[in-house]
């Protein structure tokens, strides 16, 4: 026996309706997850964040209108080659001016009365303000200090300080 119906008119609005909003629905479920990673991929796109120091007792400016801070960095013995290639990486990456808003990025290395390098290095640095600083280590070359310095560095202190 061979049933033909044909749907109503009403009934087969409301099945397209439902289905259109479940696509909806299901696109909607589908892209949310999607965009907050995306959003999250361009607040952090290095996926460095949770590497950043904790910069909050630092003031956002000194009185000379910008950021300043002195890195003074001791390195783990045979790691000197490495260190200094990721922070002439980081150099490299500031001379081609992706990051406005740092000012002086100059590393430098420590020598004794012999001119021998110590294995001490000194960085000087200079921003706008302390978001520009946070910007520049969530940089790729950044990122791939912040990553790399555990393996690198063996003690390490920054120091603000201001021009007058």
């Amino acid at each position: 026996m061979l049933i033909n119906r044909q749907p109503n008119v009403d009934n087969w609005y409301q099945v397209t309706s439902m289905f259109k909003f479940n696509s909806l629905l299901l696109t909607a479920l589908l892209l949310v997850p999607t965009l907050a990673a995306s959003v999250a991929r361009r607040e952090d796109p290095q996926g460095c964040a949770d590497l950043l120091p904790d910069f909050s007792a630092l003031p956002n400016t000194t009185s000379s209108g910008k950021f300043m801070i002195l890195v003074n960095i001791q390195a783990v013995e045979g790691g000197e080659a490495r260190l200094e290639e990721v922070l002439e990486n980081i150099q490299a990456f500031v001379a081609t001016g992706a990051e406005p808003d740092t000012l002086t990025y100059r590393p430098t290395r420590v020598v004794d009365d012999n001119g021998n390098p110590t294995g001490a290095y000194v960085s000087i640095e200079e921003y706008t303000d302390k978001s520009a600083l946070v910007a520049h280590l969530r940089s790729p070359a950044g990122c791939q200090f912040l990553r790399e310095s555990p393996t690198l560095i063996a003690s390490q202190t920054i120091t603000v300080v201001d021009e007058f």
